[in-house]
């Protein structure tokens, strides 16, 4: 049966990002460094989340504006809230476990508005080395709009006396404006892969980044996987 695991927080450094004041002129008073430094917005707002998604090309980006603009007043603040709450997205958490041919998924509110939706699947190639493929996602839905879905993938062959060995894949699909979510190199062992997210703010309400490491083990019969907090 699928099972939800807790995570400890993970406490990490925030970069500062600097730059030195120019001297216009001999006569001209020197530019204060902290006016030109490069900062980060305060806050999301409801107009900068919407103009945010109007800049996106993806289909992610297309429902999530019509979704939102489905929404109330008070819901929109709401959203943006949840956005740029860091304890939401570390809350993203997700472990499931079961036989291939059988699909997983589990809905696990987190509170009136926001739910994480784990889901697994998989398949079997009709190929002469029956390559089985085992995909896992996790993603955090606000008021049932998907703003942000990590997903693992792994292909390996279960038939023949070829190579044993497995490829895997990583993406996401984003669209919280108050982070920009990427991930490492996909590292394979046997029929096993893991990757490490990086949710980096856009805003400097949402804190300090966050970390996260997906895996996913498959074998002939079952797999497993997970989406946890990484500590470094």
């Amino acid at each position: 049966m699928p099972t939800r695991t807790a995570s400890r927080r993970l406490a990490t450094a925030a970069i500062a990002v600097g730059a030195s004041a120019a001297i216009l002129a001999p006569t001209a008073h020197a530019a204060d460094a902290s006016e030109i430094a490069a900062k980060k917005p305060a806050k999301l707002t409801v107009a900068s989340y919407q103009a945010y998604l109007k800049k996106q090309k993806t289909p992610e980006a297309k429902k999530a504006l019509k979704g939102f603009g489905a929404l109330t007043k008070g819901q929109q603040a709401t959203f943006v809230q949840d956005l740029q709450n860091r304890k939401i997205y570390e809350a993203l958490l997700g472990q499931v476990e079961g036989r291939i041919g059988q699909p997983r998924t589990v809905v696990d509110p987190h509170n009136s508005e926001v739910r994480f939706v784990t889901k697994a699947s998989t398949s079997v190639g009709k190929d002469k080395r029956r390559t089985t493929t085992v995909r896992f996602t996790v993603t955090e839905e606000i008021f049932k709009i998907p703003v942000t879905a990590e997903t693992i993938s792994i292909a390996y062959p279960t038939a023949g006396n070829g190579p044993k060995r497995a490829t895997a894949t990583a993406k996401v699909a984003n669209v919280n404006a108050a982070i920009a979510v990427t991930h490492n190199r996909v590292s394979v062992k046997g029929y096993g892969a893991q990757t490490y997210w990086s949710a980096e703010p856009q805003v400097a309400s949402f804190g300090k980044a966050a970390y996260k490491k997906e895996h996913v083990l498959g074998s002939k019969v079952t797999y497993r996987a997970s989406l946890t907090n990484n500590e470094d």
